[in-house]
């Protein structure tokens, strides 16, 4: 979720890096530096009973959003070189962290979140669909999200529909796209493509006929995040930060709700006491003693406008739900985690860093981290 948008510093160093790279031209000092500075590797302190190493190193990502096991590989969007009104890569992600490009920027919208369509999603089924914005920068950000439906066999994507204004925060504007996924197969939400809008506070619905239309308004938790279901397919998952109304509680209070398959909202929340919460994922039984807990990425003290010359606060942690609704620390010392995915045995956790939409910074920072059960 990066602008295009560069700074002066950011442009700076970006031309100086190509320049570089073309020309063998050593970089000067203060440029080295700073570019040292931001591509630094954070440490990723785990908890006793987990391991974590850097599966992708800053340098290679620009905004590594939310991801989706495909056969031995891992798709990943991955928010980067805007040009052109497009601004977004579909990356493919091996075990052991090479990386090769499904679509590049220069062929989709900018791309928030994705899924693979199902065979009950009629013709487009094995199609990719993105909830994407229609333009790059804040001017898409704050405007009306849309969904865009992408062949990957033709290499191309177009536009399925764009989503109606609903609600009333935002000035009812589906801005600010999070994350998307298609409802598991064989449960009530199956066939559908689920979207998280959070400008307005909203989670949209888009069925295979294009109608794409409202399905739960979170406005009165606050700004939803992101989402997952439940093993059994019975309820939805939604990672919520309350709004405005809560500034003046200074404790965390971010949450996990749960929401049913005609859209209400559960109000006792799964878990509670989080600071930014987004990705979230439920651990398969292969992952030891933590087999059904939900595992999920809190990013901490958001930083906006980012500092363009100096690494961010990391203070963004992966926890764990215990079956008391507890939160329990996994891993920290990640700066802006964003998915969270158990690929196997493993549960991958992206962080985009300070490149995002708001934060004007032009650079591979985001990195791939690796957590296992031990």
């Amino acid at each position: 979720m990066r602008s295009p948008i560069v700074s002066i510093v950011g442009a700076i160093l970006c031309v100086t890096l190509l320049a570089s790279s073309v020309t063998a031209r050593p970089l000067g000092h203060e440029a080295q530096v700073v570019l040292d500075i931001i591509l630094a590797s954070p440490v990723i302190k785990p908890e006793a009973g987990f391991s974590a190493r850097m599966l992708i190193p800053p340098g290679e990502l620009y905004d590594p959003l939310f991801m989706r096991p495909h056969g031995n590989q891992v798709w990943i969007n991955d928010d980067g070189r805007a040009t052109n009104g497009h601004g977004s890569r579909l990356l493919a992600i091996t075990p052991q962290g090479g990386i090769s490009v499904l679509m590049g920027a220069d062929k989709l919208l900018l791309v928030t979140s994705f899924d693979l369509a199902p065979e009950g999603f009629g013709s487009y089924a094995g199609q990719l669909f993105s909830l994407s914005q229609a333009t790059t920068a804040m001017k898409g950000a704050l405007s009306n999200h849309v969904i865009q439906r992408i062949d990957l066999a033709a290499r191309s994507a177009s536009l399925f529909c764009t989503l109606p204004n609903a609600g009333t925060l935002g000035k009812g504007i589906p801005g600010f796209g999070i994350d998307a996924r298609f409802g598991p197969n064989g449960s009530a939400f199956a066939n559908v493509f689920y979207s998280i809008t959070a400008l307005n506070h909203m989670i949209y619905q888009t069925l295979p006929n294009g109608t794409c239309k409202p399905f739960t308004d979170l406005s009165q938790f606050g700004s939803p995040g992101a989402l997952t279901f439940a093993p059994d397919g019975s309820a939805m998952l939604v990672t919520v930060t309350p709004g405005e109304a809560n500034a003046s509680d200074k404790r965390p209070s971010g949450m996990i709700v749960r929401i049913t398959p005609d859209g209400k909202i559960d109000s006792k929340p799964v878990a509670k006491g989080l600071t930014l919460p987004l990705g979230l994922d439920i651990a398969p039984a292969s992952f030891g003693a933590y087999r059904d807990q939900i595992f999920i990425a809190d990013a901490g003290d958001f930083q906006s406008p980012v500092p363009q010359t100096q690494a961010l606060k990391r203070d963004g942690k992966v926890y764990r739900v215990t079956r008391d609704g507890e939160l329990k620390v996994v891993a920290s010392g990640f700066v802006n985690p964003a998915g969270v995915r158990f690929v196997g045995n493993h549960l991958w956790v992206s962080d985009i860093n300070g490149d995002f939409v708001a934060g004007m910074r032009e650079m591979p920072d985001g990195f791939l981290v690796q957590i296992d059960a031990r």
